[in-house]
């Protein structure tokens, strides 16, 4: 059997053909292999070995076609990716037969993005990937790609009770923030939940305002509204477009004030925002809104549910997922679910009024329950809730 023949760089920068044999050093252990080429590691280090060039990545292909790659960083000289199953590995970037820079030219000629000294920061999206570039002032480039995933069932995001009540949540009308920081799955949640609301409810009008396009959906009766500005793309939306639901684009805090029309319309509203912890998302949001309206105001006003993501990063891997759920009472935080364990079902239930923004809380229920299939005789309680009311 005849072994697939690489490329790389000689002394006189000249690309010349040897073997994967020749070019795999002893010890490594393969990750993954395409057409494009091979991963390996040795000694917590990832190897590139390109077969051929992609008209796009290049010799960086092997990367970026990996169904094991998840993210990718590229800076000049040295490059770090997020292997499923494995973690962060780094890898030297100037190994491989391309350079970044011929990458960004690519990239760009095949997306149209406009990245320049003058506009240093620009997004595209090519094929599977979310690249985000950057021009540093010193001329140096910096890259940064997202692998785009399908949308998952919203009962695979999080456990089907959960699911069900997410759900319910939404559609009591309610304001959801979604918060956690960067990469533990704020986004996977939105998308999921929005998702199933499509699918439940698919005479709905579902609104996306968001600064840069990110969100994709299939199905449903969904419009975009693409602006820098949200507080006038959702102003725009609720003007216009006339939506049954409001899903905004990931927000930061002075941007919060822009949900209080559709918050105040009754509108069912979602959006994402960066935040270490559930305290800390409350104070930033707090102190943003309470320099817009002038004098002290408090944001569980005007906050009907706060979903609460976490990132562990370990050796072994990356885990993300959903930690807590919040009931505002419009005075404090009540947790509906805790690491695992809900809230009691008959105290849940007071949180909801019989008639929901999409019919009656029985119908509604029992079609929800129907798809998820809750568990509730495996499901863990929260027993110290008992005397909590979650009256709204």
């Amino acid at each position: 059997m005849r072994l697939p023949r690489l490329f790389r760089g000689n002394a006189k920068r000249e690309e010349e053909l040897v073997s994967v044999s020749e070019a795999l050093p002893p010890d490594a252990r393969l990750v993954d292999k395409n057409e494009f080429g091979a991963l390996f590691i040795k000694n917590d280090t990832l190897l590139v070995l390109p077969f051929r060039r992609h008209e796009v990545w290049g010799a960086f292909a092997p990367i970026f076609t990996s169904s094991k790659v998840e993210e990718a960083w590229i800076f000049e000289g040295r490059g770090v990716v997020t292997l499923r199953g494995v973690g962060r590995v780094s890898f030297p970037a100037d190994s491989v037969p391309d350079s970044l820079e011929e990458l960004v030219t690519r990239i760009i000629a095949a997306s149209g993005v406009n990245v320049s000294l003058r506009n240093p920061r620009g997004v595209a999206d090519i094929g599977e990937w979310r690249v985000a570039i950057q021009v540093q002032s010193g001329g140096q480039l910096h890259l940064v790609a997202t692998r785009v995933t399908s949308v998952p069932p919203l009962e695979e995001v999080v456990p089907p009770l959960l699911a069900t009540r997410l759900v319910l949540l939404l559609v009591r009308p309610s304001t959801v923030v979604i918060t956690g920081p960067p990469g533990s799955g704020k986004t996977t949640v939105l998308s999921a939940l929005v998702k199933a609301v499509a699918d439940f409810f698919p005479w709905l009008h579902i609104a996306i305002v968001e600064k840069y396009r990110e969100l994709s959906f299939r199905g449903g009766w969904f419009t975009q509204v693409v602006s820098e500005n949200l507080a006038e793309g959702v102003r725009y939306a609720m003007r216009y477009l006339r939506p049954d639901l409001l899903v905004v684009g990931e927000i930061l805090a002075e941007d919060f004030w822009s949900l209080l029309e559709p918050t105040r319309a009754g509108i069912p509203t979602v959006t994402t925002f960066h935040a270490p912890s559930a305290q800390r998302a409350l104070k930033s949001l707090s102190d943003a809104l309470r320099v817009h309206l002038g004098g002290a105001t408090n944001v569980l006003n005007y906050l009907d549910v706060l979903v609460v993501t976490s990132k562990v990063i370990t050796s072994s891997g990356v885990s993300r997922g959903v930690s807590a759920v919040y009931l505002s009472d419009g005075q404090r935080l009540v947790p509906v679910y805790l690491e695992g364990e809900h809230a009691e079902e008959d105290l849940f239930k007071k949180a909801l009024p019989d008639k929901l923004y999409v019919g009656d809380l029985v119908n509604v229920e029992k079609t929800l329950r129907e798809r998820f299939r809750p568990d509730e005789a495996q499901a863990s309680f929260l027993k110290e809730l008992a005397a909590l009311s979650l009256e709204r």
